[in-house]
């Protein structure tokens, strides 16, 4: 819809999308209880998460659902403190409703996890039982199941569709089968997506244990204290769910990462100049030797990558150039009283890094890339470009964004009746009951036995059979 293509950028722009949304949502929700600095730092915090800027630029939907799930709980956050119930509980929960349709529904779990402790703190529980609330998951339902019940009646098979739903999340709880390799090493790939603001987290809630409250407070603070503290153990039970869970991976966390960012901002400013300026000097230290180890990793990639990559040494120059500007930049600014924040520092480097590897790793997966050499492999299979494409049976395939033609995807033998067509299935289904029928009306020439994305495949040309006269 947004490009009107089926392409990479097709794939990849509803991330970007939703996570600038976010951001945009958080500057603008939270100004009123964390200032127009601490708002806009609460959004840029996630989007420069190590997690973040990794999915949010690839065909996944992991940063759009984190990020949807991010705009419902600064929404209600924001209204909830300022004690309008209409508001909080009816317009997050149609985002709310947008997580069912990409993911869901763990992020309902994860966001009534932050609400609930948060309504027991400020004894408030009635409200999940309010018209405001009812009606929010009223707008939720909505959203959704229209959706559901197309999928039911397409499937015609609802049981099963629902068992498979059931499956798939009993899985998860399982302990037969369980890596433990990986349940061990979760922790450190949550401690790892969160980077770079994980020592910044823990520093932060350390220091502000047990939770300070705001003096002579008003009603609409108190509130926010009892959020924050409802938000800290909904984010510690979620966390530990989360990381225990058998079958679980480190990137379920990742729609708790809007709440952390909350939590990293609040705790932050409520540390006081007093304890923040020594912290913020050593802050500027590392971003100063962050700035030179870029300028140093930027014309090493300008001397040796071109040849290995394909990029251009123009990509690591370009990049040496504004690491210099970083590294000699604030010194003189800061002597005309314009000084950059370490935040601000911090992400610019960031972004010289990413924009460095990026235009180096480009043309190198365009040549390299498995999914691209793929989509290469499939092209140069379906030579006519008259001939449809059919996959029969497949799956998912990510390589068929690199598929620059029309392709049908079938389910079930009952629909395989392609007339001359390429044919795409599993191995595994050259014996199967409806391929031996096709076979029956139509020659076949067997074009490929690939193994495409770890499967073992085979690609036919088919054509109908001259009936006789």
């Amino acid at each position: 819809l947004a490009t009107g293509t089926r392409s990479d950028w097709a794939a990849r722009i509803p991330s970007v999308l939703w996570i600038g949304g976010f951001g945009i949502a958080a500057t603008l929700a939270l100004r009123r209880r964390l200032g127009d600095w601490g708002a806009f730092s609460t959004g840029l915090f996630f989007v420069s998460t190590i997690a973040m800027m990794d999915k949010g630029r690839t065909a996944e939907i992991e940063a759009m659902y984190a990020a949807q799930t991010g705009i419902a709980f600064v929404l209600w956050a924001a209204w909830w403190s300022a004690g309008r119930s209409w508001l909080a509980y009816t317009i997050p929960w149609c985002f709310l409703g947008l997580g069912m349709l990409t993911k869901g529904p763990i992020h309902l779990a994860l966001l009534y996890l932050l609400i609930v402790p948060t309504l027991i703190f400020s004894r408030r529980l009635k409200d999940l039982w309010s018209g405001p609330h009812l009606i929010g998951l009223a707008l939720m339902t909505a959203i959704f199941l229209p959706w559901t019940l197309t999928i039911l009646e397409l499937t015609q098979q609802s049981g099963k569709t629902v068992s498979i739903w059931a499956g798939e999340a009993s899985e998860r709880v399982q302990l037969a089968g369980i890596n433990w390799k990986s349940w061990l090493l979760r922790p450190f790939q949550l401690v790892g997506d969160f980077l770079p603001w994980t020592p910044l987290l823990i520093f932060g809630w350390w220091q502000t244990r047990p939770l300070p409250t705001t003096p002579h407070a008003s009603p609409e603070e108190t509130r926010w204290d009892q959020l924050v503290r409802g938000t800290r153990w909904g984010v510690l039970i979620g966390l530990g769910i989360l990381l225990l869970l058998p079958q679980g991976t480190a990137r379920y966390c990742q729609p708790l990462f809007p709440a952390l960012c909350l939590l990293l901002v609040d705790h932050w400013r409520r540390l006081g100049s007093e304890r923040k300026a020594p912290l913020e000097r050593h802050w500027q230290r590392g971003n100063s030797i962050a700035a030179w180890l870029t300028v140093a990793f930027a014309l090493a990639a300008a001397i040796l990558l071109p040849t290995r990559t394909g990029g251009s040494c123009l990509s690591g120059a370009v990049g040496a150039v504004i690491a210099l500007g970083l590294a000699l930049g604030p010194r003189p600014l800061t002597a005309r009283g314009i000084p950059i924040p370490p935040l601000i520092y911090s992400c610019l480097i960031m972004a010289t890094v990413a924009g460095i590897a990026l235009s180096y790793a480009g043309p190198y997966l365009n040549t390299h890339g498995d999914l691209r050499r793929t989509g290469r492999a499939m092209t140069d299979l379906f030579s006519d470009p008259n001939r449809p494409v059919i996959f029969y049976r497949t799956s998912y395939f990510r390589s068929v964004h690199y598929l620059h033609r029309p392709y049908r995807e079938i389910d079930r033998g009952s629909g395989l009746k392609p007339g001359p067509a390429y044919l795409v299935m599993p191995a595994k289904e050259e014996s199967s009951k409806a391929i031996k029928g096709l076979l029956k009306t139509h020659s076949a020439q067997v074009l490929a036995r690939p193994n495409w994305e770890e499967r073992d495949m085979v690609v036919l040309r088919v054509d109908p059979q001259p009936t006789a006269p």
